[in-house]
């Protein structure tokens, strides 16, 4: 490190930096990998790295600065021809970018570099070297705009270089003036800042709600013909409006394009189909959508584990491809679109598909399902999601290795979501994964229950239906109650959280159908209370380990507090009483 002391937050800074840029550089060397020589995209990755060796210069961190130089040489000789693109190239540099991020990782967390790149800049040198000696001929490019960047070492590469002219310093002064006086219009803002404000405004909501009612009582017992009781409401009026402005702008502030998750796969994927031996196009759809930042930081790994399981599992060697009547060249899409108050993903593969013939074979053979007992198709395809479950007969080095799918739906469950598969057999599987926009503000079914009420998630409600009492039928001591065409289960709520139960006189009853995958569970309460958008609230923890199912609390605008309900927890089955595991296993 350089002689001062080089602050945390400094230090954060500079990472999140070096990450965007060493980002750009990947999709560079994919956007080369593919496209061929490009002059755009020569240029374009020029700037992020001069950046990047500036900053880590002023880190001190020596060994990146001087990596990330000589990668500025190479670019260079890229850009005016006299390094030929071909495979082997890209693989070196492909494997320096990804020793450079782990130095620029390591670094950061020591506070001093502990990665060597002598070997990675190494191989750069005798790059360089021999375009030196046998320089090729120069390819065709479009011209290039002159980038603010150091210049290239001279061509013996050596030591000692003649001294810049007058003309060169001032110009490389006048780019260094531009980039220190340039103006941002970007504030760096801890989440956590974020959260206490998004907690004030819903405090503030809260508070908001109680003026509106005291004002309307006050204004009632001064007359409505009252000048200051209109004042009042006028006021309470204006607050309202502003509280609503400032709530959708810290949500606003709290959304990010889901990109910053999508553009770690093309990497990804392009090495572990390298390593397979197979040939796989990635395609992203709907980067620009935006979700909560709490959401994009859950996301990631349970997408990299099915991204993963589709290239390991999935997609076929392109032989079998060919066989099979397909192109070689497999394809992956990954996409993401907003409806409603949701965000969708889909992962999907043309490969060959999900067998649920085989998937109930294996989940036989594990135990996990009787061999007398009926299964359909989707029934089938949703046993991939049970823990341990693999069809695969081997351990490889990307799965079969016990973790499955099951970490990939408790993961979307913590964000309260639902996760689909369909698959069609030597045709390819889908994965639909539908997430709430933000987990710091839900839409929620307000239901009560022993005069008690409750707030439900509203993306695990199926439906909310009115039922007579005489439609409830028993099956092994169990209510049921039939909707259409399958016979639902039903779990009472005030027995679910073992609520005083009163007579039950009134001729009809209602039901909030709840569903996870293919199961199904209605959820008996006394009466529906309509949507909201409620500010979730944590409890401690000594709270929520002794009670079952309560996922969070929300505060009414008349100042109560509701519990919601835990529908993932509920569905595990965690904690559950006999009476309820026996409700749930009719699921």
């Amino acid at each position: 490190m350089n002689d001062f002391q080089v602050s945390p937050e400094l230090v954060g800074i500079y990472l999140e930096d070096a990450r965007a840029h060493l980002d750009a550089l990947d999709a560079c060397l994919l956007a080369l990998e593919r496209e061929g020589l490009v002059a755009d995209h020569v240029t374009g990755v020029l700037g992020p790295l001069h950046t990047l060796k500036g900053n880590s210069g002023m880190m001190g961190f020596v060994a990146v600065k001087d990596y990330v130089h000589r990668l500025e040489d190479v670019f260079a000789r890229i850009q005016d021809g006299s390094v030929a693109l071909e495979g082997g190239l890209f693989d070196r540099l492909f494997a320096g970018a990804s020793s450079l991020r782990d130095a620029v990782e390591q670094a950061c967390r020591q506070g001093a570099e502990v990665r060597d790149l002598g070997k990675e800049k190494s191989l750069l040198d005798a790059l360089l070297a021999a375009a030196d000696a046998a320089p090729a001929a120069p390819m065709a490019l479009a011209p290039l705009p002159r980038v603010a960047a150091a210049p290239p070492p001279p061509a013996s590469l050596a030591p000692a270089a003649e001294p810049a002219g007058a003309a060169e310093i001032e110009e490389r002064a006048d780019a260094a003036a531009r980039y220190v006086g340039a103006r941002s219009n970007m504030v760096r803002v801890d989440f956590g800042q974020l959260d206490h404000l998004l907690n004030l405004v819903g405090e503030l909501v809260i508070y908001r709600n109680k003026l509106h009612e005291v004002g309307h009582r006050l204004s009632d017992s001064l007359g409505g013909k009252s000048d200051a009781g209109r004042e009042l409401l006028e006021a309470v009026q204006q607050v309202a409006g502003v509280s609503a402005q400032l709530q959708e702008t810290v949500m606003d502030i709290r959304m990010l394009p889901i990109r910053h998750v999508f553009e770690r796969f093309p990497r990804l994927v392009r090495d572990l189909a390298k390593g397979q031996g197979k040939d796989i196009e990635l395609i992203l759809e709907g980067e620009g959508t935006r979700v909560d930042k709490a959401i994009i930081d859950e996301i990631g790994e349970p997408l990299v584990h099915m991204i993963r399981n589709a290239v390991d599992h999935g997609i076929e060697p392109p032989a079998v491809r060919q066989a099979a009547g397909k192109t070689p060249t497999a394809t992956i899409l990954l996409s993401a679109a907003q409806e409603s108050n949701h965000v969708v993903l889909t992962i999907m593969d043309d490969g060959g598909g999900i067998d649920p013939v085989r998937v109930r074979q294996k989940a036989i053979e594990r135990g996990l399902l009787r061999g007398d007992e009926p299964i359909g198709e989707r029934e089938a395809l949703q046993l991939i999601f049970t823990p341990g479950f693999s069809t695969r007969d081997a351990v490889s080095e990307l799965s079969g290795r016990g973790v499955g799918l099951d970490v990939v739906l408790k993961s979307i469950e913590r964000l309260n979501g639902l996760v689909d598969v369909e698959s069609v057999p030597g045709v390819g599987t889908k994965f639909v994964i539908q997430l709430p926009l933000t987990l710091a503000i839900i839409s929620a079914l307000l239901v009560e229950a022993s005069g008690r009420t409750y707030a439900i998630p509203l993306g695990a409600v199926v439906e909310s239906l009115k039922f007579d009492r005489h439609e409830v039928h028993r099956i092994g001591g169990r209510e049921t109650l039939r909707i259409r065409e399958r016979v639902v289960p039903l779990l009472r709520l005030t027995r679910l959280f073992d609520l005083p139960e009163g007579e039950r006189t009134a001729r009809h009853e209602y039901a909030v159908v709840l569903g996870r995958g293919d199961k199904r569970v209605g959820l008996v309460v006394d009466r529906l209370r309509g949507q909201q958008e409620v500010v979730i609230k944590a409890l401690d923890a000594a709270v929520t380990t002794q009670a079952f199912g309560i996922a969070g609390a929300t505060i009414m605008g008349d100042g109560r507090v509701v519990l919601i309900v835990d529908v993932a927890a509920l569905f595990e089955g965690r904690r559950h009483t006999a009476a309820v595991r026996e409700v749930l296993a009719e699921a």
